[in-house]
């Protein structure tokens, strides 16, 4: 399967909702477009706006939610507005930021998570849910204050074509960094096996030889991590073991009905890690 070839982004689109944990992707997506010399578009979407404001007297008129969202998002974004261009949407969210980031032609969308109250847990959101599901640029969901590049990179492999194009985009991205790729496997027929610590051990021997293949096919060189698991359990522990700053994986989407979920392994991964995490996502059939 040939997939496109990553660039560096040269045009990132930063979607807030204006939340106040918001800031965190703005800091990491001013961080990145000056890293990566690309120019910045900071996106916030109105969901309604009244109709028939023309019929009502000037004096009589609220001020337009328009210009009070600009204004609100102005003094958020402070200083970086001198070097973004700020953008007011209106509409579904999701659906106005793909047409925001297609129109503008940024190849790089960053975008914070929601916050569940109970237990203090994070979810992606309707929203940024939405926007996974219907874009084929990358996706950076940002969970941490960006304060420094990133330099611990952990690329989440399964040995498929779209886990390949997550390293090449992390090699295209990060070329100076040093990047570990991770692959976690299940051994679900060990409970069935007389020798279940043998059978895991092939498992393992069989991963390590296919990751090996892996790189080597690929051209880059990675240090490795290997270990069973669950993906997601596996992940968190390692990125919370080894200050991981950034995961990057790639998943694919099916057409039709299957079209409203986002992989669940991928899925899972981003919420589980502490992490951000940069996505690259594909539709087939």
């Amino acid at each position: 399967m040939s997939l496109d070839r990553p660039k560096s982004p040269k045009r990132i689109l930063l979607a807030t909702d204006l939340d106040p944990r918001s800031d965190r992707a703005l800091d990491r997506a001013a961080l990145l477009a000056g890293e990566f010399s690309a120019e910045l578009f900071v996106a916030h979407v109105l969901e309604d706006i009244p109709d028939g404001e023309d019929a009502i007297p000037s004096w009589r008129r609220p001020p337009s939610l328009v210009d009070v969202a600009r204004r609100q998002l102005l003094r958020q974004v402070g200083a970086v507005a001198q070097k973004a261009t700020i953008l007011i949407e209106q509409g579904d969210p999701a659906k106005a930021i793909l047409n925001a980031a297609e129109r503008e032609g940024c190849d790089l969308i960053v975008t914070g998570v929601a916050k569940e109250e109970l237990f203090g847990r994070f979810s992606l959101g309707v929203t940024v849910d939405g926007i996974l599901r219907g874009t084929r640029v990358p996706v950076l969901v940002v969970k941490s204050r960006g304060v420094n590049p990133y330099k611990q990179i952990v690329v989440a492999t399964d040995f498929s074509a779209y886990s390949r194009q997550a390293l090449d985009t992390a090699v295209e991205y990060f070329p100076d960094r040093r990047l570990t790729l991770l692959h976690a496997y299940d051994a679900p027929m060990s409970l069935l096996s007389s020798d279940p610590d043998g059978y895991r051990q092939e498992r393992q021997e069989a991963a390590r030889k296919e990751c090996a293949d892996f790189l080597r096919d690929s051209g880059h060189d990675a240090d490795r991590f290997i270990a069973f698991g669950a993906p997601d359990i596996v992940m968190h522990d390692y990125a919370l073991e080894n200050g991981t700053d950034l995961v990057v994986l790639g998943t694919r989407g099916r057409s039709g009905i299957g079209e409203f979920f986002l992989g669940s392994v991928a899925k899972s991964i981003v919420l589980a890690v502490p992490c951000d995490a940069l996505l690259m996502r594909h539709r087939t059939g």
